[in-house]
């Protein structure tokens, strides 16, 4: 008679489906939604650096960037032709100071770039630094 109650009284494991992982399951548990896995910020004006002023290598575009900082505080920049690429010379200091007060939050990079019109569909353009301003600088 024992044996039958210690059989009854465990537990058993949830069943899973193909697509579920546990290890995944575990992580999106354990890491708050509003968990940060880059920062982004828009630099209208031209970077550059060790007095080379940077130029995208597609279009040559020379100002009006996308800058990403990423969870290991690589620093990306993108053009609006939606090229993109890391840039060693540039590091979180240089980030933090480009990047204003605020700003608005996105569930994934594809959104930041679609949204701030470095998915290539503006490739270029070059926008005023205030758009509120009515005039094309």
């Amino acid at each position: 008679m024992p044996t039958e109650e210690l059989q009854h009284s465990r537990t058993t494991a949830p069943e899973t489906t193909a697509g579920d992982d546990p290890l995944l399951r575990l992580q999106e548990a354990s890491e708050p939604d509003d968990s940060i896995r880059f920062r982004t910020t828009t630099h209208a004006d031209p970077i550059t650096i060790t007095g080379i002023t940077v130029m995208c290598a597609k279009c040559s575009a020379c100002r009006d960037w996308l800058v990403i900082c990423d969870r290991r505080n690589q620093i990306f920049l993108r053009c609006r032709c939606a090229h993109e690429w890391h840039e060693p010379e540039l590091s979180r200091a240089d980030f933090e100071a480009m990047v204003g007060e605020g700003g608005q939050k996105y569930p994934s990079l594809d959104a930041v770039v679609r949204d701030a019109g470095y998915d290539g569909t503006l490739a270029g353009t070059y926008l005023p630094d205030d758009l509120d301003a009515g005039t094309c600088g």
